[in-house]
């Protein structure tokens, strides 16, 4: 039986529903668009009023109501939603909302008169169920636009505001001109109990989720879901957002409706849904291609500023080397100009030039991608809502790829470990320690079987103590030493790179592997699809390990190989999060306090992998991220010779496509001390000029032989990038030498160009972070980043002569046995082995055998 509560609810339900069509029904859209309202002008007026009811109602003279005791209590919500309602509303987004042409109020905005009716229809008892219906039942008659529907909650804050100070002038008889003149004519009503309620709204909205009440009203988000991939409705939110916005876009630029845009997209993705890429909505939405074919079937011409850009994105290649070459070119006539005028003769001209040609490449990389890194908005990878867990279609394992040297590495190694676990519960998330023994004169060594022994009782024991229904998460693959000629010992094949394509393949069902020790439950091993691959001094935050993983899954981001040759046709095998340092290892000594997070001077910048990003779509890799299993290895598969590549990151980094999730951070630990930062700098040198042979017309292949070469200008130019930064210290140091002793013109012309060249970075932090303050109307002080960067530059030029002599040492040694000797190219020392070396050297003589060139050069620059 029904109650009455339930009839007089659906009674009321249907009376609301009514007046709604009828709201709808009688408005009319203005054709002009310019809402002379000026809402900035009401907020300042209500914080005004504010400040003067506070005072009165604190003075005592308004301890007779209730009202002023509601005030008083919540003074900062108050506060809080007029400081929300200014943030939320813009100028820009609030001229843009459509303007009725008849308004009834004061505020002519569609949308206000819809929040004022919703206010007037609750009776002051705001819920989400009745704002929700309200809307659904208007767009009945008449579609919303989405920029309509994401105002509601603004204007009812507003409207809300709006009645609250209404009554409160009312109250106190302060006067504030404008606030009265809506609904002047309403009936007599308890004030206490309004004002009581108008504060219950207020607190209400600030703990709503309106991203759920958007999509329950959005007509373009009902279409959007209708995606024939099934993917939209997997999809995080802001990834949603973005194909939203995108609809939103395109009816702005082309005043077409935004239903008929989403429709469109719908029905080209269905028109292609048997193609695993363009059959998902995202196609004609988010990628560059598909939104052109989405905007040619609309038939709309383009704005020309939009004609515009797009030409530039579609010549970014040739701008962004053109901008580079153009800077370089006016520093080189800068200084042959000076040359010329202090009659330097031809051998002197051609000298300037060549001493330049480097120095004014590292001017003009520099500020071009200074210049992109602040005025170019990060492009942000579309990404799977695994909120509630991986699908088991999606199993990852992660990895460490580790050596074992004695007891503390392992032990080490298990802390590691247990960390990434409890950070990443998850249970399709394994995680795994791909070992290898330290190199040594004999394939087995006393104390290996100790140390094996000790890693299997370690894993054991965190696989009892976190042992799960879904199977055990810890697992450990070791690899016996194999006899290396080129080393001249025994090691694991390959050292890293060897220990990931082994375990590749071990994943793939292919035999031949040196992994004779396997801890785990095997069976799940062809299950798994990605595997994120970390460095022993790597931490995986809390639930980076998921965030990676739907990032891979999306379908504008997944492999998509050529079936014939396994060549990469679209989105990425590998995706590299951002590295930066540790918090708590950025302050543990003066070196690492002024030297970790800088990206100027590291070889693998994030700054220039944030351009390549941003403006190629592809970034660098250095090691760590997540990869498709699969594609991983079909992409690398008969291309690398063994024993050829020390820095093989870079190399798999552009023959499989990486891509840089800005999004998306992992912290490691920095160099605790500058000489194992060089030490570190020193085989980054080797592994880039080891490269070389991949600049040729042909390369060679695993098999001996050569193919041609396939790689892009990009890919090369990456290659030519590392090893023009690698010359620079060694370049400036000639000119400053060839500055004193031979070049024409005061010696101190030179010396300023040299200065000028090695603080370029630390001025252009100046001058953009001025300006930028400038702009926000913040202070001008300098901040400790940009102090930093003052310093990292004044010791860089300090250790000029020894870096040079790290940098020429590095890159003569790898030419020299890239063509002569053949031995030697995966020479390597780890990380926690050469902070080891340094710490055990107490008084400092290796330091000083190492740097005593300092020495000599410090006085002559002082």
């Amino acid at each position: 039986m029904q109650s009455d509560g339930d009839g007089d609810k659906r009674k009321a339900s249907g009376e609301t529903g009514f007046s709604t069509r009828r709201l709808a029904e009688s408005h009319t859209i203005s054709g002009n668009r310019n809402n002379t309202f000026n809402l900035s002008s009401r907020l300042r007026k209500y914080r005004i009023l504010m400040q003067s009811a506070y005072k009165y109602f604190r003075s005592g003279e308004g301890e007779h109501s209730h009202a002023a005791e509601w005030v008083l209590d919540n003074y900062y919500i108050i506060q809080q939603a007029i400081r929300q309602v200014h943030e939320d509303m813009p100028s820009g987004y609030y001229r843009q909302l459509p303007v009725l042409e008849s308004p009834v109020h004061l505020e002519p905005s569609r949308v206000f008169s819809i929040a004022w009716e919703i206010i007037q229809c609750s009776e002051n008892q705001l819920d989400m169920v009745l704002i929700t219906r309200f809307v659904r039942n208007y767009q009945k008659t008449t579609p919303l636009t989405m920029g309509e529907l994401w105002a509601i909650p603004t204007m009812l804050r507003f409207g809300v505001l709006e009645k609250l100070f209404r009554l409160i002038s009312c109250i106190t008889d302060l006067p504030c001109e404008g606030i009265c003149d809506i609904g002047k004519a309403e009936e007599a009503v308890d004030e206490d109990i309004v004002v009581a309620s108008c504060i219950q709204n207020l607190r209400m909205f600030a703990t709503q989720d309106w991203k759920d009440y958007f999509e329950k009203t959005s007509l373009v988000e009902g279409v959007l879901r209708r995606d024939p991939s099934g993917d939209y409705t997997g999809m995080d939110f802001p990834t949603r957002n973005s194909y939203r916005l995108t609809v939103e876009k395109i009816a702005f630029e082309s005043c077409l409706d935004e239903l008929r845009i989403a429709q469109e997209a719908i029905g080209m993705a269905d028109e292609a849904c048997d193609d695993p890429r363009s059959g998902h909505v995202g196609f004609f939405l988010h990628t560059k291609e598909g939104r052109i074919l989405l905007e040619d079937r609309l038939g709309y011409s383009r704005p020309a500023f939009v004609g515009f850009r797009r030409i530039l994105w579609e010549h970014v290649s040739g701008l962004y080397a053109g901008s580079i070459v153009l800077i370089s070119l006016i520093f080189l006539l800068c200084m042959l100009g000076y040359a010329l005028t202090e009659g330097a003769g031809v051998l002197q001209m051609v000298s300037v030039l060549l001493l330049c040609l480097l120095p004014a490449s590292a001017v003009g990389v520099d500020l071009v991608n200074t210049f992109l890194m602040h005025n170019t908005i990060p492009r942000r990878f579309p990404r799977m809502d695994f909120s509630r867990g991986i699908p088991p279609e999606y199993r990852t394992m992660v990895v460490i790829p580790t050596l074992l040297s004695d007891p503390g590495d392992v032990h080490s190694m298990i802390r590691q470990l247990e960390r990434h676990y409890l950070a990443n519960r998850d249970k399709n998330l394994t995680f795994a320690v791909l070992s290898d023994f330290a190199d040594a004169p004999k394939q087995q060594m006393p104390g290996d079987g100790e140390l094996l022994e000790l890693a299997y009782n370690e894993i054991e024991r965190l696989n009892r103590r976190y042992h799960r229904s879904s199977g055990n998460p810890f697992y450990q693959f070791h690899r016996r030493r194999k006899w290396n000629p080129g080393e001249s010992c025994w090691m694991g094949w390959e050292r890293k790179r060897g220990k990931l394509m082994e375990f590749n393949r071990l994943l793939r069902g292919k035999g031949g592997t040196s992994y004779d020790v396997r801890i785990g439950e095997l069976r799940i091993l062809p299950d798994i699809k990605y595997v994120i691959t970390l460095d022993a001094d790597t931490s995986l935050p809390q639930n980076c390990g998921s965030r990676l993983v739907s990032t891979m899954a999306h379908p504008l981001n997944r492999a998509l190989l050529a079936r014939k040759n396994g060549r990469l046709i679209n989105g990425y095998t590998v995706l590299q999060p951002r590295i930066l340092t540790g918090p708590s290892k950025g302050s543990e000594s003066l070196f690492t306090r002024i030297f970790a997070g800088d990206f100027s001077i590291d070889l693998y910048s994030n700054a220039v992998s944030d351009v390549y990003q941003d403006l190629f779509g592809e970034g660098n890799y250095v090691g760590k991220g997540i990869y498709d299993v699969e594609a991983f290895d079909r992409c690398l598969e008969g291309r690398i010779p063994e024993n050829t590549l020390l820095s093989h990151d870079l190399f798999e980094g552009i023959h499989v496509r990486a891509g840089l999730v800005t999004d998306i951070v992992l912290y490691e630990d920095y160099p605790p001390h500058y000489l194992a930062w060089t030490n570190r700098l020193h085989r980054w040198i080797r592994g880039d000029w080891q490269l070389l042979p991949w600049l040729r017309s042909t390369v060679p292949d695993a098999t001996g032989s050569r193919r041609r070469n396939d790689l892009s200008f990009l890919d090369k130019w990456k290659i030519i990038d590392n090893m023009r930064r690698s010359l620079l210290s060694p370049a400036l140091l000639v000119l400053l030498m060839a500055g004193w002793l031979w070049l024409p013109g005061s010696p101190l012309f030179w010396i300023f160009k040299v200065l000028l060249i090695e603080f370029r970075c630390p001025l252009t932090d100046t001058i953009f972070e001025f300006f930028s303050k400038l702009k926000r109307k913040t202070s001008l002080k300098v901040t400790r980043p940009v102090k930093a960067s003052w310093l990292r530059s004044l010791f860089a030029l300090v250790f000029l002569l020894y870096e040079t002599s790290i940098t020429i040492d590095a890159a003569v040694t790898s030419v020299l046995r890239l063509t002569v000797t053949r031995k030697r190219l995966l020479q390597w020392r780890s990380a926690a082995h050469t902070v080891r070396m340094f710490g055990r050297d107490l008084k400092g003589g290796l330091v000083w055998a190492k740097m005593y060139t300092v020495t000599i050069f410090v006085p002559v620059i002082c």
